[in-house]
């Protein structure tokens, strides 16, 4: 586990990126979140919630994914986490608790993972609040064409940025 940090400002911990995604970095966690049209987020994840930084940065995530359910009503959500080895149990529970909150407005939604130990988080929070709900991937190609499906012009997963 991380040692202690000292406490990031808000403009360091949520940046805008040049095609206006919002990135929100914490000390071991780094989320990019993509509006590609009215209530269609496509997510990145790199790391994982070790510290409260981290831990803030997967809060302001969520924030974010409320404005944009308030925006547009639902919330269909593409979530590439390749780059996150597992979810700690708070993140499982924290991202359990809002999508049990807004499920109703919440459409089926597509996660993509690497990890066998990140597939089971998810599983969990798919037990935790309906089944439905998220359709898990591993392989990047069917993810981008279902996701180039509802978002024709996108072309390549994006990178997440370096801090």
């Amino acid at each position: 586990m991380a040692g202690p940090s000292t406490p990031r400002d808000s403009a360091e911990m949520r940046r805008v990126q040049p095609d206006g995604a919002l990135l929100f970095c914490g000390s071991n966690l780094r989320i990019r979140v993509a509006v590609l049209k009215a209530g269609l987020v496509l997510l990145s994840a790199h790391g994982e919630a070790v510290d409260a930084e981290d831990v803030e940065a997967e809060t302001r995530m969520l924030a974010e994914l409320d404005l944009e359910l308030e925006r547009a009503g639902t919330l269909t959500l593409f979530a590439d986490l390749r780059e996150s080895p597992r979810m700690p149990a708070a993140s499982r529970e924290s991202i359990s608790h809002w999508t049990r909150r807004h499920r109703a407005r919440l459409l089926l939604s597509h996660v993509l993972v690497r990890s066998k130990m990140l597939e089971m988080a998810m599983s969990i929070i798919t037990m935790s609040v309906g089944s439905g709900l998220f359709k898990i991937h591993s392989n990047p190609q069917v993810f981008l064409d279902l996701l180039k499906k509802v978002a024709p012009k996108l072309n390549a997963l994006p990178r997440i940025p370096e801090p």
